[in-house]
């Protein structure tokens, strides 16, 4: 991995280990999630929009990129942080981080379908073997919580990532018809107003606390946790494999980890921990010698 490339991984991989602490956090301060996720999409959006204007580089309007504004836009960014943000209220950061640390397996399915060189070795195999069974034992662990929240969101989270698989291989597929720029503001304005929709439906009961750690968590989760994070990841899928690319969801969550555990709290069971591991593992199994 060439220098800049390793460079912009690592950056990546702070940022986004560092943001389920910063969002948990806005949560219990009083953010709605709906509004929380739309709002900081809508801001970046925007901001990407006045830099392509600036720089009178308008997106491509191909049926081709269309496809991928909206798989993007509305699996990857509007449903799945949509889930992501609202199942996070009743569960750990740390929890949701690693849940998505299952990420690389959901993606070697969906390579294996839709790229026509990926094949499903007996290492995978065994990789989805060890991350099924750990997203077991978090449903069981969830499941001796009294709050039917708790499981409810862990489901939710693990839908979320599900969903977010596919536009990801599909971008893969398809990464030279549409620039990280353009599909950042397409996507993300598209997922903010999509967002804000819901939210001005679903929350209306709902006040945004515009306390000092909101403003805060809002300028983070949209510059670096947006506007950085997302351009870099699409930037990406042009230098490094889809594996290497997947890899990514390995780091974050060990990050977000120890941040919840010595900022928040909070303290996973030894089951827990244990599904979480394996999930873990089969991640970096998938990946391996790849």
């Amino acid at each position: 991995m060439k220098p800049r490339v390793l460079l912009n991984y690592a950056i990546l991989c702070l940022i986004w280990g560092t943001t389920w602490i910063v969002l948990k956090k806005s949560l219990m301060d009083g953010t709605p999630p709906l509004f929380g996720s739309g709002i900081r999409f809508f801001v970046a959006g925007l901001i990407l929009w006045a830099v392509i204007f600036y720089k009178k580089d308008l997106p491509p309007f191909t049926s081709q990129a269309m496809r991928i504004y909206f798989q993007f836009g509305i699996m990857n960014l509007t449903i799945s942080y949509g889930l992501t943000y609202w199942a996070t209220q009743f569960i750990y950061s740390s929890l949701s981080s690693i849940i998505w640390s299952g990420f690389p397996l959901c993606v070697a399915v969906f390579s294996y379908f839709m790229l026509p060189d990926e094949i499903l070795t007996k290492k995978k195999i065994l990789s989805l073997i060890l991350g099924t069974s750990g997203a077991l034992l978090i449903l069981k662990e969830g499941m001796n919580f009294a709050e039917n929240q708790v499981l409810f969101g862990i489901i939710m989270v693990m839908i979320a990532v599900i969903i977010a698989s596919y536009p990801s291989v599909y971008l893969k597929r398809y990464s030279n018809v549409v620039s990280p720029l353009h599909l950042n503001a397409m996507s993300q304005l598209m997922a903010g107003i999509l967002l804000l929709s819901v939210s001005f439906i679903f929350e209306s009961n709902q006040q945004m606390n515009w306390s000092r750690y909101n403003i805060f968590a809002l300028v983070y989760l949209t510059g670096p946790g947006s506007l950085v994070a997302w351009f870099i990841y699409i930037w990406l899928y042009s230098h490094i494999s889809m594996a290497q690319i997947s890899y990514i969801a390995f780091f974050p969550p060990v990050l977000a980890s120890i941040l919840g555990w010595i900022i928040l709290d909070e303290t996973l069971t030894v089951l827990a921990i244990f599904g979480g591991g394996l999930v873990i593992l089969g991640a970096v199994l998938v990946n391996l010698n790849e």
